[in-house]
């Protein structure tokens, strides 16, 4: 697996992958692909936007997306959305994208890494 830095204003190239993964089991959600669209586009044009996707074959299997904030004591990263294609979860390619992305937030200066989950099932 390929793994790098996602070039903001992409947000169109993981609309497909997010609808795989989070319209299917375990959160059942029910995106459309336009209002998924602008979410990720929301997202991917807030400044300090930072992403890294893991490549297989070509294809896009995995994702990890936040913004960067301004903050007194040191700048932090909130981790907005990490979806993995689920055909390839469960392989460790989660654990590499977000080993990759602290890596690069270490050489940002950026101190703190926030992600806040929900488990509704």
């Amino acid at each position: 697996m390929e793994i790098s830095q996602i070039e903001a204003g992409n947000y169109d190239l993981y609309v497909n992958l997010f609808l795989k993964v989070f319209n299917h089991s375990p959160w059942n959600d029910e995106w459309e692909s336009e209002k998924a669209s602008l979410y990720l586009k929301d997202i991917f044009n807030t400044p300090g936007f930072i992403g890294m996707e893991g490549i297989i074959d070509d294809c896009v299997v995995a994702a990890i997306i936040g913004n960067r904030k301004h903050w007194w004591s040191g700048d932090e990263f909130f981790v907005q959305e990490m979806f993995v294609d689920p055909k390839y979860q469960g392989k460790g390619i989660g654990s590499s994208l977000f080993e990759q992305l602290t890596g690069l937030l270490k050489e940002k200066n950026i101190s703190t890494l926030s992600l806040l989950t929900d488990k509704r099932h």
